[in-house]
């Protein structure tokens, strides 16, 4: 039967089994010589006992060397009988470098650390002609891993010693189909998957293998790794919202921090910002057990261009999700075209532009009349305001705003805060919008906020989600008619009259008001967020002409031109410098700022942590769910040769450990009987209740002789 041993290297050891001969022949003790007066009694020593004595010391010696021998194969931990006639496995190692690996095992190694160690060590136990290959769940673009079964084990073992942690959370089931595809190339009949993971629970209960995953011919087993209990604070930076818009060079902006504590004690945290000026700030925070904490940075940039942000907590436990990096796309200072004079727009230009210019907001408010109205959008305004009343009659000039809005402009339209204009001008055709009549409500009316996700919102919706201005009121209106179908309502009265939506037209954006902004229409201008409401309206959701995206660490990313060659270098954080085809590309998998180069388009990366990855749920030690209908065996991982035991083990008809161990015991206990024999009571007390027999042969051999009388 074939015999193998799991550790070869303990058989570098075998050489100690000659210590004991080298001892005996080498480190004897030496006889001293002492005068006596007679050697007539000595000479009538029987010289049958000094052979006995010798033979009795080379079975002494020959038990020491056993045992050494035996202890060393111990440790070799050999197997004897192995499954499937000798034949050679493929053998892939799927290895979980998600965010939540950082955390530590009860025994203090990174979880993540313990994966590669004991991935080296069934490296280092393969057989010749077995094939092995190591995949990450979150691929990195740094990685020295091999693909395929083809790299040897020490190019293999010297790439897992590079392997980084990633501030992500892995795609489980497409990493899953990726190995099993992998497995699929091997030439070997016998093929093996061995995931290595901590199970977390966020991480393995999203998407679903499908019912087309199948894996007839591979042995699948999840090595679970155990996660030291979190007793202290362990806090995340929750998602951080950053419009998807430029902002004017200049402009202060407000970003709101969500700061969640995971841990069963109240975590003590300091709060960091940076930008690419060099201007830090820092604030040392208290965030309950279970609770959130929801901080205010600022931010502000002086010259137009890609600007970038960090943000970051220091001071508890979970270091791959309290990092956030923020990129900003700043312009030149804006304009708002406001078609007519400023009374007829009561409140609406201090919101646009507070304080009468560019200084808070970077917007500048510029009046013009209808006369004035296209060769005043030759210059490119931000929007255009008009009130219903004011509609320009001029067919070229409605026809220059159908243009403006066509190319990506905004419209505004909002009725005059006279209560007794009327609308006599007849608006275009293309708007499929007008106003009704002037309604008063006897009783403030409540005001209804509609679409929850809109980008109108941002910055005003409540802890639960929801848009919320407080108790907003409608003391007179003029519903919004709408003839086409396109039109999106934002805000309703009580009755359901339709009072503020908003229509796509091509690439811009038309919004009808029924509300005069001014107290004596609404409560709307009374409150904090009114200027946050106009400010979003005007600037609007700008994600496609921005050239900076905001993500996670490990989303998928895709490139303008897959088939194009790309460049992609890190401006902060992560240090990352690749270059080749955008589709071999594998991805962000650390939070850091990332300049992307293709053709002649630059754009730019932020990636921030993933919150889900300070999560202290993990899955037990069961079968997994998302792997139903898979076979799979699930088994713990606490220390680094665990996983080569499971391995092997399961490969092996007979682990030869145990029986090594006690065989070299009962050699242990032979060898001391036999040096004590001669010498010890209990030796010979033992003697003579095992071997009764020849314990009297021994003592009628060894009585003296009688002397012979002459």
């Amino acid at each position: 039967m074939p015999f193998f041993l799991s550790h070869p290297a303990a058989a570098w050891l075998l050489p100690a089994v000659t210590l004991p001969i080298l001892f005996h022949l080498f480190f004897r003790l030496r006889r001293t010589v002492r005068e006596f007066p007679s050697l007539m009694f000595f000479l009538r020593i029987d010289p049958r006992l000094s052979a006995k004595r010798k033979v009795h010391e080379w079975l002494i010696l020959i038990l020491r060397c056993l045992f050494i021998a035996l202890l060393i194969l111990a440790l070799a931990r050999p197997l004897l009988g192995m499954k499937g006639a000798g034949g050679n496995v493929a053998r892939l190692v799927l290895i979980d470098n998600s965010g939540s690996m950082i955390a530590p095992t009860p025994m203090g190694l990174s979880k993540l650390t313990l994966a590669e160690r004991a991935t080296e060590k069934l490296i280092a136990s393969s057989r010749k002609g077995d094939a092995t290959a190591v995949q990450v769940m979150i691929p990195d673009p740094t990685s020295t891993l091999p693909h395929g079964f083809d790299a040897s084990p020490a190019t293999l073992r010297d790439s897992i010693g590079k392997l980084t942690p990633s501030d992500g959370a892995a795609s489980v089931p497409k990493a899953i189909r990726l190995a099993l595809a992998t497995l699929d190339t091997a030439i070997t009949a016998q093929r093996e998957l061995h995931i290595v993971t901590d199970l977390q629970q966020k991480n393995w209960s999203r998407g679903d293998l499908g019912a087309e995953a199948q894996a007839p011919n591979v042995r699948i087993i999840v090595h679970r790794l155990e996660t030291a209990p979190v007793t202290t604070g362990s806090v995340s930076i929750e998602p951080v919202e950053v419009p998807a818009r430029s902002i004017p060079a200049g402009r202060i902006m407000p970003i709101r921090v969500a700061l969640q504590n995971h841990g069963p004690a109240t975590a003590h945290v300091r709060l960091n910002t940076t930008d690419d000026s060099g201007k830090n700030l820092s604030r040392n925070l208290e965030v309950a057990p279970n609770a959130s904490s929801l901080v205010t940075v600022t931010f502000s940039f002086g010259n137009p261009g890609f600007h970038w942000a960090q943000v970051w907590a220091e001071g508890d436990v979970a270091p791959t999700a309290n990092h956030a990096d923020l990129g900003f796309w700043c312009t030149d200072v804006q304009k708002v075209l406001f078609v007519g004079a400023k009374n007829d727009f009561a409140a609406l230009p201090y919101a646009v532009s507070p304080g009468g210019n560019s200084d808070l907001s970077g917007i500048d408010t510029i009046f013009t009349t209808t006369d004035q109205l296209t060769a005043s959008l030759a210059s490119k305004p931000l929007a255009v305001v008009l009130t219903w009343e004011n509609w320009p009659q001029d067919g070229a000039a409605s026809q220059a705003l159908q243009d403006y809005v066509r190319k990506g402009g905004t419209l505004f339209l909002v009725p005059s805060p006279d209560t007794a204009a009327a609308i006599d001008k007849q608006v275009a055709t293309w708007l499929d919008a007008s106003l009704s009549a002037t309604q008063t409500a006897k009783d403030a009316e409540p005001v209804m906020l509609l679409q929850d996700g809109d980008a109108i919102w941002h910055d005003l919706r409540n802890a639960e989600g929801r848009p919320s201005l407080g108790m907003l009121r409608a003391f007179q209106y003029r519903p919004i008619k709408t003839t086409g179908t396109d039109w999106q309502v934002l805000a309703t009265s009580a009755q359901g009259a339709p009072l503020l939506a908003r229509r796509n037209f091509e690439q811009g954006r038309i919004f009808a008001s029924g509300l005069a902004f001014t107290p004596k229409w609404s409560s709307l201008p009374l409150k904090a967020g009114f200027v946050v409401l106009v400010q979003n309206a005007i600037f609007g959701e700008q994600s496609g002409s921005v050239p900076v995206r905001l993500m996670k660490a490990a989303e998928e990313f895709h490139f303008d031109f897959a088939g194009e060659q790309a460049t992609v270098k890190s401006l902060a954080g992560s240090a990352l410098d690749w270059q080749g085809l955008a589709r071999d590309f594998a991805g962000f998998p650390r939070t850091g700022v990332y300049e992307i180069k293709q053709q002649n388009h630059v754009n730019w990366v932020a990636t921030s942590g993933n919150a889900d990855e300070a999560d202290s749920n993990f899955l037990p030690l069961a079968p997994v769910p998302l792997l139903h209908n898979l076979p799979h065996d699930v088994v713990p991982l606490v220390h680094e040769d665990d996983l080569a035991q499971t391995e092997l083990g399961q490969r092996s008809g007979l682990p030869l450990y145990r029986w090594l161990l006690l065989t070299a015991l009962l050699l242990l206990l032979a060898e001391t009987w036999l040096a004590n024999e001669r010498s010890s009571d209990l030796g010979k007390k033992l003697f003579h209740s095992l071997l009764p027999s020849l314990s009297a042969k021994k003592t009628t051999s060894g009585k003296p002789r009688e002397l012979t009388k002459v």
